[in-house]
């Protein structure tokens, strides 16, 4: 008999209780079981047996199921049990304890080696390049990508590496700024992300939610806004706001970003937790090896240069940098083709938000593949 799918989760203080209601059935492997909704249980620390789940803190928890799919949710410390068949399903979960290791040192350690479809080079930051390197990463229940490990040019915490990192996923089409104006801290898509999307609210409704000219856009965000547990991980960064005369290569733009011109009195630094990724981001993330760093972005229509970047996947895509010697217009990735290209903000294009992960946030387990990407902790 096949049973219906169904999603079964425990919490600490549940699993808890309910092993402290029930005898255990048998020992299986040095571990305790017991039975809830037809499916048995047995749960071991660093190998030992125990009745229920640790404290939240230093652990992997490896879930083997037969019968059922289970994954360990680090975020709520929960465990999810799905897709059960049969009446003989079975878990174990396995705690094992970890030592801290930081993910910041741990991409830096990775400099020259392959990873997947690409690599970790060292060029202004820590950065991963290439077609589809391993550098995606678990946060806010979601599938993220580590963009590098920069030091306080890029985010003006002294002495401290940061890893940044940007959504997987679009949020959707918004416009970067509703009014002609190329300042990002005066910016609407910068009120948005630092409001509704940070704090997991419905800013629909707000001044800041428009998807094009004179289109309403949807910006409820109380599903894949910042949880909680993740946003304590965000770091308050400093984000140089310098601008571009041209779509220039990528370490004119990284030094222009990071410089002071700007349009008139548009402001050249902004502090805040969640952005866009920068002309200069996309720029790095090509293989160097087949599109060479004295190439212009806005040359990047090519299979060696747009063709051979992790970032280049989804639509037409806003970028934080905006043309220096204009009024209104910053720069976007275009998606047919692959080059960089200026544009009024008030037009809507993909928006991927991009924040800084606090220096203490370390690896739990996971090695950076979409199957199997980094988990982190703080």
């Amino acid at each position: 008999m096949i049973m219906k799918k169904r999603i079964l989760i425990f919490s600490i203080v549940i699993v808890v209780f309910l092993i402290s209601i029930m005898a255990m059935n048998y020992y299986t492997s040095n571990a305790k079981t017991f039975t809830q909704d037809g499916v048995t249980y047995a749960l071991t620390l660093d190998g030992n047996s125990v009745n229920s789940f640790p404290s939240k803190g230093m652990y992997r928890v490896d879930v083997t199921c037969n019968n059922a799919m289970g994954r360990w949710l680090y975020e709520d410390w929960n465990l999810a049990v799905e897709n059960i068949t049969g009446n003989n399903a079975t878990c174990n979960i396995d705690f094992v304890t970890i030592f801290k290791t930081y993910l910041n040192n741990y991409i830096i350690d990775l400099t020259g080696q392959d990873q997947g479809k690409g690599q970790v080079v060292n060029e202004n930051g820590y950065r991963y390049e290439g077609k589809n390197p391993n550098n995606y990463v678990w946060f806010n229940n979601e599938l993220w990508r580590i963009i590098g490990v920069f030091d306080s040019a890029s985010h003006g915490q002294s002495g401290k590496n940061l890893v940044k990192i940007i959504r997987n996923e679009s949020i959707g089409q918004l416009m970067w700024n509703n009014i002609e104006s190329s300042d990002w801290s005066q910016a609407s898509l910068k009120n948005l992300l630092n409001g509704a999307y940070l704090n997991a609210q419905n800013g629909t409704d707000s001044e800041y939610c428009w998807s094009d000219v004179d289109i309403p856009g949807n910006c409820d965000y109380t599903i894949i806004g910042i949880n909680s547990t993740s946003r304590t991980m965000i770091a308050n960064a400093n984000w140089p706001l310098g601008g571009s005369n041209i779509a220039d290569t990528p370490d004119n733009l990284y030094i222009n970003e990071r410089g002071t011109n700007v349009y008139g009195s548009n402001a050249t630094e902004w502090t805040g937790k969640i952005g866009i990724m920068y002309a200069s981001d996309y720029g790095y993330s090509v293989l160097a090896s087949s599109c060479a760093r004295t190439t212009r972005l806005d040359l990047y229509a090519t299979s060696t240069c747009a063709g051979e970047s992790w970032i280049y996947s989804l639509g037409a895509e806003w970028l934080l940098t905006p043309k220096s010697n204009h009024e209104y217009m910053v720069y976007y990735l275009s998606y047919s083709v692959g080059f960089v290209d200026r544009l009024y903000p008030n037009d809507g294009k993909t928006v991927r938000p991009t924040l800084y992960l606090d220096s203490s946030v370390y690896v739990i387990d996971g090695n950076g593949t979409m199957a199997d990407p980094y988990i982190i902790g703080m």
